[in-house]
């Protein structure tokens, strides 16, 4: 996602290639190719026909994939883990004075939010 975000346009496997690249990374055609496709059918990237080649370009904003891969995350883990993910970070929270005070703002908007509707 990152390559493709930083080429900011459409992207064939080749121009994500270079840019991994660039960025100090090998892969193969056919592993970025698999993955790109992945990315596509997980709805992260949109995909359509240049002549033989394939474009990829981001369906989602850096912020909206962060989003949409975290609350994945979360919520198998709340669902499964509720009482040791809530504690964790709770400790871990309890020892970031910056982190804790976002999440007690973050917190208060969710429940003004909740309150207003």
């Amino acid at each position: 996602m990152d390559a493709v975000w930083a080429i900011n346009a459409s992207a064939t496997v080749g121009k994500v290639i270079e840019r991994l690249e660039y960025a100090g990374q090998n892969v193969h055609y056919s592993s970025a190719k698999t993955t790109l496709n992945t990315l596509t059918e997980k709805g992260y990237l949109t995909k359509r026909s240049i002549g033989k080649a394939n474009a990829f370009a981001p369906a989602l904003s850096r912020d909206q994939f962060e989003q949409r891969v975290v609350g994945g995350v979360l919520s198998g883990l709340m669902r499964n883990y509720r009482n040791p993910l809530i504690a964790s970070l709770a400790q871990t929270l309890a020892g970031d004075q910056v982190s804790l005070d976002e999440f007690e703002r973050l917190l208060a908007e969710q429940r003004s939010a909740k309150a207003a509707t």
